[in-house]
């Protein structure tokens, strides 16, 4: 980066309320609101006995990763994912989940 380029940088500093409010609109501040309301609405739409006994790992362009405790919750579960699905879809009040996949892990 030579002289000229830094000058300009300098003085096109943005201020900390337009990072903010970028950040809450679409960075990494969105993210966190919508994983946190994502985890709520998981919570509501499973019920807190298979809330207590799953955890999500990830969320990625529409493709949840849950973690289950074992085996069992894994056979169980798996014929639930379509109408967990849905369930989540419509409290979210758009196709946000596209897939559910369950791995076994630490829940």
């Amino acid at each position: 980066m030579d002289y000229q380029d830094r000058r300009r940088h300098r003085r096109e500093l943005i201020s900390i309320e337009k990072i903010i409010d970028r950040s809450a609109n679409s960075g990494f501040l969105h993210f966190m609101s919508n994983r946190a309301r994502l985890t709520e609405l998981w919570r509501q739409t499973v019920g807190p006995e298979v809330a207590a006994k799953t955890n999500i790992r990830s969320f990625e362009l529409g493709r949840m990763v849950v973690a289950v405790q074992g085996p069992a919750y894994l056979e169980r579960y798996r014929y639930l994912i379509e109408n967990w699905k849905k369930r989540l879809n419509i409290e979210y009040g758009d196709e946000v989940v596209t897939e559910i996949v369950l791995r076994i892990g630490e829940s």
